[in-house]
């Protein structure tokens, strides 16, 4: 049976209809084809630094910026969505839908093995991936007219990655994006805290996926993709950028669970990952992962209403299965 459901922090409806998942085809192939690039030619491998912008940062285990010996290595992007040159006019001088496209634009290459993903990563390796996320998050914070900063991740072609070996993006902005505004205002608004409902509903509906070392890993009420999930960390913790050593080892964990799982049920899918925090002091910082199983088409796109054939409890119910 067909069921819409709204968004309870957004202005979006979901609807559900799991006869779709029977359709031949309905979801993508756990293979994702094409997607490893030639080795020989990719620049994010160790031994060619020379291939990308010039080094940011990195954590190492021998050698300096610009030579091998890292482990997990940050530059400019190459082909950058912002610009950290350009100079930003007074407010008043423009419409205050006109923002110039300021900022800044990093990759985080994850590892230096070409063939490791976070399927594949060891816990260590995660952490030290957190750890320069923070780190990252920090430095950029302190830039003058950054107003967000947004950290996400695109897994295989059909999630969008132009290169297949493991890697993030980092963009700081001038503007905060519309999700985390419309969040923000009703963190603002709220008596009480909304992310701390959506645990507490979460758990009475069979939603939560893994509850441990203080995160929870639920499947969000109007999920917009199959087997979408949410992790956060169960008590009030606004600022990812002020997570300590000791909560990072236990989400590396967490994370690397929940991709065995993943990679249990379907093998290595393409996915997008992005990590929300916000600048006023409610909420929770939260990841949201999004497995890329379906592709939106006319219906989608045309109503902005997103065809799910999965409910969220039975996507918590299948992965909990596995072992």
């Amino acid at each position: 049976m067909s069921e819409f459901r709204k968004d309870p922090l957004h202005n979006k409806w979901v609807l559900f209809v799991p006869e779709r998942s029977k359709r031949p085809r309905a979801f993508f192939s756990g293979k994702d084809e094409g997607a490893r690039e030639d080795e020989k030619n990719c620049p994010f491998c160790e031994g060619r630094e020379n291939l990308t912008p010039p080094e940011i940062d990195s954590f190492r285990k021998k050698g300096k910026a610009g030579e091998p010996g890292w482990l997990v290595r940050v530059f400019s992007n190459k082909y950058p969505a912002l610009n950290k040159e350009i100079k930003m006019s007074p407010p008043a001088d423009k419409m205050p839908y006109i923002v110039e496209g300021y900022g800044f634009h990093e990759v985080v290459a994850e590892t230096p093995s070409h063939t490791k993903d976070i399927y594949s990563m060891t816990h260590d390796e995660i952490l030290l991936i957190l750890q320069m996320y923070r780190k990252r998050y920090n430095i950029l914070k302190e830039k003058k007219d950054i107003k967000s900063i947004f950290i996400f991740k695109n897994h295989g072609r059909a999630a969008g990655a132009s290169l297949s070996h493991s890697h993030s993006q980092i963009l700081a902005l001038p503007i905060f994006p519309p999700f985390i505004e419309e969040e923000t205002i009703l963190m603002v608004k709220s008596t009480k805290c909304i992310y701390c409902g959506l645990i507490k509903k979460a758990s009475g509906d069979g939603r939560v996926l893994l509850d441990k070392g203080g995160f929870i890993v639920l499947a969000p009420y109007a999920s917009r993709y199959p087997y979408q999930l949410l992790l956060l960390p169960k008590s009030h913790q606004p600022f990812f950028e002020n997570t300590e050593d000791k909560e990072l080892v236990k989400l590396a964990d967490v994370l690397k669970e929940v991709f065995f799982r993943y990679e249990k049920l379907f093998g290595n899918i393409p996915f997008n990952y992005f990590l929300n925090t916000f600048s006023v002091n409610k909420g929770h910082w939260n990841i949201q992962i999004m497995p890329k199983l379906t592709e939106p088409a006319g219906f989608e796109k045309g109503t902005g209403i997103f065809i799910n054939p999965v409910l969220p409890e039975r996507a918590v119910e299948e992965l909990k299965k596995v072992k």
